[in-house]
């Protein structure tokens, strides 16, 4: 199992740095000759990070928005003391 992690995050930073065709992240050569049970594991690995990426980029999405709410809130509308905006955004955002 280790070497396929292996093999797989090898083969990820390679097909980041080349031009060459990947299937599922692997290069083309080197999935020709992987064995049918290295093929299934990176395709779920493939599929699962997938899925975490979209996740990922939705939830950023909902904080973007909510921390343009709050900006606009804050600067534009006046609905909270702005004293308080930098408590809110420190709470909500880390910053």
């Amino acid at each position: 199992m280790k070497k396929i992690i292996m093999l797989l995050l090898i083969s990820i930073i390679l097909s980041n740095c080349g031009g060459s065709r990947a299937i599922y992240g692997v290069p083309a050569e080197q999935w020709e000759r992987m064995d049918e049970t290295e093929r299934q594991a990176t395709v779920e690995l493939f599929n699962r990070q997938e899925a975490i990426n979209a996740q990922t980029r939705v939830q950023a999405e909902k904080a973007k928005q909510e921390a343009e709410e709050i900006a606009k809130q804050c600067h534009e509308d006046r609905k909270i003391d702005p004293s308080k905006c930098r408590t809110i955004t420190q709470r909500k955002f880390g910053f």
